[in-house]
């Protein structure tokens, strides 16, 4: 019998990508990892997802091509081992970093990031994206209420809340992301600026009759689909959408179902594969 206290990992190789990506959104992963196994644009995938407790398989379908591995992690702080190796990410004013690096002075925003079950450190394109585009739209427009739809562990939500934004919600429908999100709110001393709950979407009570001037949903491309006439609900009439998540193809049908809502394009970025948009009505 397998010790549910262990993480495990699942890690496998495709030429695949984005049919890899597809079925881990069927099989409702919220979060994993991915890099060409060598420098080379024609070099097959490697993509890591972690677990806690031995996962249950059956409903996953890899692509054809894919050699996978399954395997539960040693008992040692592979968390932190990992973030040891891990550069410091200075997108201005904000500066994202590890345990072992010290905080910048003067006008930088230090946020302390500790990834925990691999929900996220601020090193992904689509992270950094968000926060490129959070950081233009501050320079014109400072929101005063955000709400960041798959949170994480909360790198968003406590950028924004850095910023001194002071009413801000973050939910994920994980629990053990909103636990690590409530885990670096505690770490970076946003805590009280933060209300951080478990929901699929917009779904709870705290969205209720509530409009943000910020909406973030950094997720994957089908539920940012589905969710647009929420957002359009529960968006302020001047307020903006950071979307992100989409592999570059994705974006285009993104976009096309939000234009649909009279959304357009007010600025985006693109970070390797990955494209953000920032949109407004």
């Amino acid at each position: 019998m397998s010790d549910p206290a262990k993480v495990w990992k699942l890690q496998f190789v495709t030429a695949d990508l984005a049919a890899a990506e597809t079925a881990l959104e069927k099989f409702g992963a919220t979060t994993w990892s991915n890099q060409r196994t060598y420098d080379s644009p024609d070099a097959p995938w490697r993509l890591e997802i972690y677990f806690e407790g031995e996962p249950d398989l059956s409903p996953l379908t890899l692509p054809a091509d894919a050699v996978s591995e399954l395997a539960p992690l040693p008992d040692t702080d592979w968390v932190t081992q990992s973030q040891e190796g891990l550069p410091p990410v200075r997108i201005a004013p904000f500066y994202l970093h590890g345990s072992h690096d010290a905080p910048l002075a003067g006008g930088w925003r230090n946020i302390e990031m500790q990834a925990g079950l691999a929900f996220g450190s601020g090193h992904h394109g689509t992270t950094q994206g968000c926060i490129h585009l959070l950081a233009r739209l501050l320079k014109h427009k400072r929101p005063r209420s955000v709400a960041d739809i798959g949170c994480g562990s909360g790198t968003l939500a406590i950028a924004a809340a850095r910023a001194g934004i002071s009413d801000i919600l973050a939910s994920d429908n994980d629990p053990i992301a909103v636990a690590v999100t409530h885990e670096n709110a505690k770490l970076n001393s946003v805590t009280p600026r933060i209300r951080a709950f478990t929901a699929g979407g917009t779904d709870h009570a705290a969205y209720h009759g509530r409009r943000f001037d910020l909406i973030f949903a950094n997720i994957m491309a089908r539920p940012l689909i589905a969710l647009a006439p929420d957002f359009d609900t529960h968006l302020a009439a001047e307020g903006r959408l950071i979307l992100s998540g989409l592999m570059t193809p994705q974006a285009r049908k993104v976009l096309a179902r939000y234009r649909a809502c009279d959304f357009k394009i007010e600025d985006k970025i693109n970070i390797g594969q990955w494209t953000s948009l920032c949109l407004k009505r």
